[in-house]
């Protein structure tokens, strides 16, 4: 299998965000099977530039960045503006497919109008059914419509589907080939293989982006219940000045953010990992990155029953079926009065295991006539 692939979407290079992680580490999977990935991310940084212009990383590929869209017109334009991918096509003839991470329904649409006369396919890597977005009123109309339009019409705009859960397995199937990968983890990387930090007290951690998708502040309070002297929660992802919540226990620590080989350090340093997530529409279809990160670590986790976490639960992982404060409170105490010892690294979500499935999706998808 030979070929270029090309990775377009709202992550940020070289692994800046778990949207990056994904993009990348399903890159390692393709390179697997032969086939080299070009990305096309998202830049953040102060100042505006046009078109696209490559950044610097350290895993072996090609990759370029946007500006950010800092108004509605230039926001709107990129939806249905694929000429930057069409470029970066250009420069690699070998181009076999385009890979659309999230984008709106109407950019997967344009590419494979664009792309179709090729021969060059379009796959949409779906991870979330989501209508929240920030700005004006009419630009949340539009990511509300366009959530629907994923949610329900996604095949007609792509030629093969990566689906983050079984969720969203089931609600593809029978339309376009579609293959099923939660986040992925390279674990030959030394990050995984880092000295484990010493504590004097039993360390719950808690890493990731609050905002609407899980209940810190649930988490916190909890906390607050243990005895002081002798549990510490460390939140990373959020500082002290962001968290809005009132009344914070003496035995929390705020980490703020934290590059990725850090936190990953923090946690396979901890006792135990903790999150909690409401079971929403978007919760529910969606997966967490953090799970496979710290199952993948070995440490023991608390969490809640939402996507297809059962599916991964052993003696190590604690799935509440409810969110309620003296759930969690218990589920805690429990870890903290039976400390596990160390376990070893876990391969459930290293690449390499998807080989098999993801080559003989792709040749279905490079072998369509349509």
């Amino acid at each position: 299998m030979t070929g270029t692939v090309i990775y377009v979407g709202n992550f940020e290079l070289p692994d800046k965000n778990a949207a990056a992680h994904r993009v990348v580490n399903n890159a390692r999977l393709f390179r697997s099977l032969g086939l080299d990935t070009v990305f096309l991310g998202t830049s953040r940084a102060d100042g505006y530039f046009d078109g696209y212009r490559k950044t610097e990383n350290g895993f072996g590929f090609d990759m370029y960045e946007r500006c950010y869209p800092r108004s509605f017109s230039v926001w709107a334009r990129q939806i249905f503006d694929v000429g930057d991918i069409v470029s970066l096509a250009k420069n690699h003839p070998d181009t076999v497919a385009v890979i659309t991470y999230n984008t709106q329904y109407a950019t997967a649409a344009a590419a494979k109008r664009a792309f179709a006369p090729k021969g060059v396919k379009v796959i949409y890597d779906c991870t979330e059914w989501n209508s929240h977005t920030e700005g004006n009123a009419v630009k949340r109309a539009v990511k509300a419509a366009d959530s629907k339009l994923i949610e329900n019409r996604l095949p007609r705009a792509c030629d093969g589907i990566i689906a983050v859960s079984t969720v969203m397995q089931k609600k593809y199937a029978g339309s376009v080939p579609l293959l099923l990968l939660p986040p992925l983890v390279d674990t030959e990387d030394g990050i995984w293989r880092q000295p484990k930090a010493e504590r004097d007290r039993f360390t719950f951690c808690y890493a990731g982006s609050p905002s609407d998708k899980d209940r810190l502040d649930i988490l916190i309070n909890c906390a607050g219940t243990l005895p002081e002297d002798k549990t510490e929660l460390r939140v990373i992802g959020v500082s002290r000045e962001e968290y809005t919540g009132a009344d914070v226990p003496g035995n929390v620590t705020f980490l703020g953010r934290l590059p990725h080989r850090e936190t990953v350090r923090e946690i396979l340093g901890c006792g135990c990992f903790v999150f909690l997530r409401e079971p929403t529409r978007r919760n529910i279809a969606g997966f967490p990155t953090k799970f496979a990160e710290a199952f993948t670590c070995g440490v023991p986790i608390i969490t809640t029953d939402v996507s297809d976490i059962a599916l991964y639960a052993d003696e190590g992982c604690t799935v509440l079926k409810d969110i309620s404060a003296d759930s969690v409170r218990a589920a805690m105490a429990a870890a903290l009065s039976s400390p596990a010892a160390p376990a070893a690294l876990r391969r459930a979500f290293d690449f390499r295991s998807r080989a098999d499935a993801c080559r003989a999706w792709f040749e279905r998808i490079t072998c369509s006539k349509e």
